[in-house]
């Protein structure tokens, strides 16, 4: 894959980055962010009529769950709409790993994320001898992780389950409860920036991670256990990012905790095809050069569509395809490509993915045949197409374009699975179509040539 060079486009950055919208990002979240208006007066009705709120935030991954909670955050952060109380907020969420699903280092990485905020929001104010103290104590928590050959607490890298526990062992629970509470009472206390803030935010992501191994499953059941009296403290508002069971298979299924949280998790969504036009003309608009007057879209509209169908309105997904449709552009001269160049190319970029994967000769012409085909097959079918034993089709053909992902079930047929392209690899179906139809022109543009010698 090529570099991208956005210049050629008359844009500054990457219109296409993946990385969800935040405050103090290189795209503007106020301006940037678009849509959501229903979601977002949901949040805004919970948030003024409560002291505390626990909420879980649902969908599938790559909906756009987090940049939603980070523009509320923003938006209660600096009273941009001018109705609300302010709310401090970090800008970085906390990630949901399995190694920070207990209660203390839960609180260390709040009072590590605060004070990161701080100290960019207002510096001076880490002297206050409250923030100093907390501030050593985070050093030491960091240090002594640093020291055992890990990283711990958000601060990067792995952590071993052994060393997560004892860690922590030099501040008792109480202790570290009581050190949230005394920063809490400092944000509601002090000015930050110049703002007078009522409570906090404290936004948790990433819960689609640990869910799926079922021993994380039960590590986090038992973690909002172990902090439910967390979860109560007036003045602060929990927000936890998840998928779509998060609340039936995780909150839900202790009554001590389902009680304390909002009934209701906000089910998150894809944007509609025309928000996902709007949102990327947004961005164009907000990342175009100073010395153009326009910028070039890269990709036809019609683009957009056909990769929203193919990745359910995954804008993640979206955006990643663009970039590795855009990585195989070599035209000299920028301009939009059509829906069928777009598709040549991404195409093209997955079949390269495939030549990395050392595939043997037989394996590939078989992944031809499935990419060729208009239907699911078997490995009956293909075991008679290519006249070879079942067993040497299922070991050899199958199994290691199932492992790469390349391929996977698609239906049952009277307990017999059939096969097909998985998502990520479907594109390759559009390079051979090409092919073909190139192969159909030169075939009608020999038969009339043929016709014309005739003549």
């Amino acid at each position: 894959m090529q570099t991208i060079n956005w210049q050629q486009f008359g844009l500054k950055k990457d219109p296409y980055d993946t990385l969800p919208l935040i405050e103090g990002g290189d795209l503007n979240i106020k301006d940037a962010f678009i849509g959501r208006e229903k979601e977002r007066n949901f949040l805004d009705s919970i948030f003024n009529s409560s002291k505390n709120i626990c909420l879980t935030i649902c969908g599938d991954v790559g909906v756009g769950k987090t940049s939603l909670t980070n523009f509320h955050k923003f938006i209660w952060k600096y009273n941009i709409t001018q109705k609300n109380k302010l709310l401090f907020s970090f800008r970085r969420e906390i990630e949901a790993t399995k190694y920070l699903l207990n209660k203390q280092s839960f609180i260390l990485e709040i009072i590590a994320s605060v004070l990161r905020e701080i100290k960019l929001l207002s510096p001076e104010l880490i002297k206050n001898p409250l923030l100093s103290k907390l501030n050593k104590i985070i050093d030491f928590t960091q240090s002594l992780t640093i020291n055992a050959g890990i990283s711990a607490l958000g601060f990067g890298g792995d952590i071993g389950v052994q060393k997560i526990t004892e860690q922590p062992m030099r501040f008792t629970t109480a202790t570290l409860e009581e050190y949230f509470s005394e920063l809490l009472k400092f944000i509601k206390s002090n000015k930050i920036n110049g703002l007078n803030y009522e409570g906090l935010i404290i936004h948790v992501n990433n819960f689609d991670v640990v869910l799926n191994n079922p021993e994380d499953k039960k590590q986090t059941i038992a973690f909002f256990n172990e902090i439910r009296d967390m979860l109560q403290i007036p003045d602060v508002y929990y927000l936890f990012l998840g998928p779509n069971n998060f609340f039936k298979d995780i909150i839900s299924t202790q009554q001590r905790v389902k009680s304390i949280f909002y009934q209701t998790p906000l089910k998150i969504s894809a944007l509609s095809k025309t928000e996902i036009l709007q949102a990327f003309e947004k961005r164009m608009n907000l990342l175009k050069s100073e010395d153009v007057k326009d910028f070039i879209k890269p990709v036809d509209d019609d683009v957009i569509f056909k990769l929203y169908d193919l990745y359910s309105g995954d804008i993640r997904s979206i955006m990643s395809a663009i970039r590795s449709i855009l990585g195989q552009y070599s035209d000299q001269v920028a301009r939009t490509l059509s829906v069928n160049e777009a598709m040549v190319l991404l195409g093209k970029e997955r079949w390269e993915n495939i030549e990395r994967m050392q595939l043997t000769t037989e394996q590939k012409q078989l992944l031809k045949f499935l990419a060729s085909s208009d239907k699911f097959l078997s490995q009956k079918n293909v075991a008679s197409l290519l006249n070879k034993a079942r067993p040497n089709i299922s070991q050899y053909y199958f199994k290691p374009l199932v492992q790469n992902n390349i391929i996977e079930v698609k239906e049952e047929k009277q307990r017999t699975p059939y096969y097909g392209l998985t998502t990520d690899f479907f594109p390759i179906k559009w390079i051979i179509e090409s092919q073909k139809r190139l192969v159909t022109k030169i075939n009608e543009k020999s038969n009339q040539l043929l016709l014309f010698s005739k003549k």
